[in-house]
């Protein structure tokens, strides 16, 4: 495989290791799952947490970053943290267990309880796009039932992702990683996006949805041997925060890693409120 995020996906899928926390679930001072549920999700059940999370965001001063995962009910929640999980999975194990998951920043000075910034109005429902990428698209997709293949909800979402994403002077995003994985015959496939979200007075939007990486492993012929053949792909991408701007805010740009000449610029559109790619 040509890519670092390529062999850290493949190498996890390959052998089951724990993931560093990724979402923060060893909660700081002043967060409880109760309280993250009453300040993102105003009337659901606390009991239906999966999975909650908070992390600082060193970008913004005394800020976190929070979220929480949910299940349909209380009692599909308790049999899922039977084995607790590492991710919010959108489905659930077996598919049968959809999940729904939201956002939000926090500002705290260690005292006291602390004061909610901005969350998602909704769960997340932004779809990735996956129209004109150089990352394969989960075979999955192809066979949606809603005839949508070129964008779609990710089947988890994984971990923060706090690079410094200053989309304009004083105004920075903070990103969360999300994916798919798919197992075949001999062999399997990750796919991995990005998510910008930044905040808009009292609301967290989605900006940025956007394919980053994959990894594929397709089994070919058998050898006398014993030993099998392999076909293996991936790919990667980079984001770049252009000195251009259009709108009052910086283009981005999505660069292949491994030598390849693969790039598409991100470009502010005034009427989406949102990154859209430059035509």
């Amino acid at each position: 495989m040509q890519t670092s995020d390529a062999q850290k996906m493949f190498h996890h899928s390959m052998t089951g290791e724990p993931q560093p926390d990724g979402f923060g679930t060893k909660l700081p001072a002043g967060f409880t799952k109760a309280f993250l549920v009453e300040q993102l999700a105003p009337g659901q059940d606390a009991r239906s947490v999966v999975l909650s999370g908070a992390k600082p965001w060193p970008l913004r001063p005394n800020s976190y970053v929070a979220m929480i995962c949910l299940a349909d009910s209380p009692e599909l929640a308790a049999s899922a943290l039977k084995y607790p999980p590492a991710s919010c999975d959108s489905l659930g194990s077996d598919d049968t267990d959809p999940r729904r998951v939201w956002f939000g920043v926090f500002e705290s000075n260690g005292s006291g309880a602390p004061r909610l910034v901005a969350r998602t109005e909704a769960p997340v429902a932004t779809p990735t796009d996956w129209r004109d990428t150089n990352i394969d698209r989960p075979d999955k997709l192809d066979a949606s039932d809603t005839g949508s293949e070129q964008q779609a909800m990710p089947s988890s979402w994984s971990r923060f992702d706090l690079a410094a994403y200053q989309l304009r002077t004083g105004e920075y995003a903070f990103g969360v990683r999300a994916g798919w994985n798919e197992g075949y015959a001999g062999g399997g496939a990750d796919f991995e996006a990005l998510y910008l979200f930044v905040i808009d007075g009292k609301s967290l939007r989605v900006v940025f949805a956007q394919p980053m990486a994959f990894d594929k492993m397709l089994a070919g012929e058998w050898h006398k041997d014993g030993t099998r053949s392999h076909d293996v792909s991936d790919a990667a991408n980079a984001l770049t925060i252009l000195p251009t701007m259009t709108g009052g805010y910086h283009d981005l740009q999505l660069r292949e890693k491994a030598g390849g000449k693969w790039r598409r610029t991100f470009k502010w559109s005034a009427a989406q409120q949102r990154y859209a790619p430059n035509p």
